[in-house]
């Protein structure tokens, strides 16, 4: 009996070897057949071979990973051969299916589309799913205005019925407009309402008004604003008078709503009328001062306090400026930033106590301000000066580890590791710009169709990733569109990944960087590639509303006067011809300030006039206390963002 057993264990065991072996095999293979397949697929598709393509996708192992998006090119196939009943099959399949990958919620949105192309009464149920399955999706604010479309277009008879159907109509419709103002469907759905006989309220005319605004149609947001009260509209009325040019009355507006009416309207739209209103008046001062002079003790009274700090007091007064702001504001949208200012006066007076004292209470109060770098980084400064130089060493570790995207990452490396050279980088190994993530939330399924190109498929499913929709961006070739989509989305971050997370690469890209490489003369290469980012994020067809031109923006007299002095080959293309141009026009600026790219970069900005005349202005002692008194608020922040992408991209490459 023992040996019966015994023998049968091996039996089992064999069983279990096989099976599983098999089951290895049979994925791998149907995962490379699956990858083979699909991408035969989609050239017929992208050939637009839509029979062929049907065909081909249907050929996908059902184990396959691809299945599901397989499904779903099929059904698209089916819908542009105009066979929607068989599309609708197709989709079924996903949306029955176990699974939570993110083409299920647009499967059932297009499903439920071709239901209601077919007048199926299903649609409407569908429809409802989605807005319960997935509420904050787009398809769902969508599914509104299909709603909508679907009880108009099967009302009762019973005319009790009917007006109550007539009311859901135009819920659907206003859902649809109060989640998407600009959306696709924003003016359909404001002509449906139109049709209806409901009674608008104040709040409805309202919100048609700010959707015809959105949308561009500014005479057609101020007919229904004229339908609404002053005390909650007067934003909204000021803006668009903006928008049409009528500066006067927006400034009526304007001047109407802060004193009277601007505790009860929301800050944002405050900030956007003061910045019409400044705009309006030439000097910017002169906006300011007025608003000054009105005392505003409501909502917006903080901006008006901060922009006449920054603009309009003069230079030796900004400091108790910004002391009555902190004051009367402690804990307001522009606090963090006055206490910030205060604290650099105390610093450039070397009152290095009553700044330590300042920045103890900026890092406890506002951790994650767009000044807090800044403040730990000359804390860490401070604390040296008063020979505290461990507790230096520990801030400008902080800075290295809170804000390691920033432009004082890279001086408090200078200071930590004692570094004279000022710039650590000199050359980089570059790196490909790649799909952002390494692993996808729905089995890899996103990463995997990344991998075969399908872009459109992958953009669907990932409409709310900016960096994957950046990614899209520069696969097609729109590196501009790419690289500001990436940096917003990276700004959006509020936990800034190592440097070597691949979505970096999509924020700093290394375009014409080969170039950069040959022409750079005596210039270090990356500052040259860092210039060419900030002034035109790599479209050679730039034009600034100054005339500057190019990938580095030169203006038209400097360009001229650059090649008469200097041999630009005639071969180059305007790309080539713009970064020589500008690599020797850097040049000439290091020359001339005493061969360092802190003053080049500066004058490449604020001209070399500006900073030559700095030199004896200023009172400075080092690098910091140059850069923190440069009297041009667009230089001074322009010099940051050089060296901060010059420090990234030492970092990524």
């Amino acid at each position: 009996m023992r040996r019966r057993h015994k023998y049968d264990l091996y039996i089992l065991i064999f069983i279990a070897v096989f099976t599983i072996g098999y089951f290895i095999y049979s994925n791998t293979s149907a995962g490379s057949k699956g990858v083979e397949t699909y991408s035969a697929a989609l050239k017929y598709y992208k050939n637009n071979d839509f029979e062929q393509a049907f065909i081909e996708f249907g050929r996908i192992p059902h184990n396959s990973n691809l299945k599901q998006a397989a499904l779903f090119r099929q059904a698209r196939c089916a819908t542009t051969l105009g066979k929607k009943e068989l599309a609708i099959k197709k989709y079924k399949k996903i949306v029955n299916s176990n699974s939570k990958t993110s083409i299920v919620p647009i499967s059932e949105y297009n499903l439920a589309i071709l239901m209601y192309e077919l007048n199926d009464k299903k649609a409407k149920s569908h429809f409802k799913r989605i807005i319960k399955k997935h509420p904050s999706s787009d398809y769902a604010i969508a599914s509104n205005y299909y709603l909508g479309m679907i009880t108009i277009n099967n009302l009762p008879k019973s005319e009790k019925r009917q007006k109550k159907a007539i009311q859901n109509a135009f819920l659907y419709f206003k859902n649809y407009i109060e989640k998407a103002p600009d959306g696709r469907f924003s003016i359909n759905a404001i002509d449906e309402i139109k049709k209806l006989d409901v009674q608008l309220n104040n709040y409805d005319n309202l919100l048609i008004a700010k959707s015809y605004y959105q949308n561009g149609e500014y005479e057609k947001a101020k007919e229904y604003l004229n339908k609404t009260t002053m005390a909650e509209s007067w934003s909204d009325f000021a803006k668009n008078e903006y928008k049409l040019g009528n500066k006067e009355k927006a400034n009526e507006y304007a001047e109407k709503g802060l004193k009277e009416f601007a505790n009860t309207t929301e800050p944002n739209d405050i900030y956007e009328v003061i910045d019409g209103y400044v705009s309006s008046f030439s000097p910017r001062k002169d906006g300011i001062k007025k608003l000054v002079s009105f005392n505003l003790k409501s909502t917006g009274a903080d901006y008006v306090a901060y922009l006449n700090c920054n603009e309009a007091v003069e230079n030796n007064l900004k400091e108790a400026c910004y002391r009555t702001l902190y004051e009367q504001y402690p804990n307001g949208q522009f606090s963090a930033d006055a206490l910030y200012n205060i604290f650099m006066s105390k610093y450039l007076q070397k009152k290095y106590y009553d700044a330590q004292r300042l920045g103890f209470l900026h890092i406890k109060k506002f951790p994650t301000a767009k000044s807090a770098p800044a403040v730990t980084y000359f804390m860490g400064k401070i604390a040296y000066k008063l020979k505290h130089y461990e507790s230096a060493n520990n801030y400008y570790k902080q800075v290295l580890v809170k804000f390691p995207d920033s432009y004082y990452a890279l001086r408090a490396t200078n200071n930590l590791y004692k570094d004279d050279g000022f710039l650590p980088f000199l050359e980089l190994t570059e790196k490909p710009v790649v799909f952002p993530y390494r692993k996808s939330l729905d089995s890899n399924l996103v990463v995997n169709l990344a991998l075969l190109k399908d872009y459109d498929l992958v953009e669907e499913l990932c409409k709310k990733d900016k960096f994957i929709q950046s990614w899209i961006a520069y696969e097609k070739g729109d590196y501009t569109v790419s690289a500001v989509m990436a940096r917003n989305a990276m700004d959006e971050t509020a936990v800034k990944p190592q440097y070597d997370d691949l979505r970096w690469r999509l924020v700093y890209p290394l375009h014409y960087y080969d170039i950069i490489d040959k022409l750079k003369g005596n210039n270090n290469p990356i500052i040259l590639q860092a210039i060419l980012k900030e002034e035109s994020h790599f479209n050679p067809n730039a034009k600034s509303y100054v005339g500057a031109t190019g990938l580095m923006q030169l203006m038209p007299a400097t360009y001229s006067e650059v090649v008469k002095n200097n041999a630009i080959p005639a071969h180059f293309d305007n790309a080539a011809a713009n970064i020589a141009a500008g690599s020797l026009y850097y040049s000439g600026l290091k020359r001339s300030l005493l061969n360092r790219d802190l003053y080049a970069i500066s004058a490449y900005n604020g001209g070399i006039g500006s900073v030559t005349s700095w030199f004896t202005k200023l009172n400075y002692n080092d690098t910091d206390e140059f850069v923190e008194q440069i009297p041009y608020p667009e230089t001074k922040n322009y010099v940051k963002k050089v060296l901060r992408t010059y420090w990234m991209y030492g970092k990524i490459y």
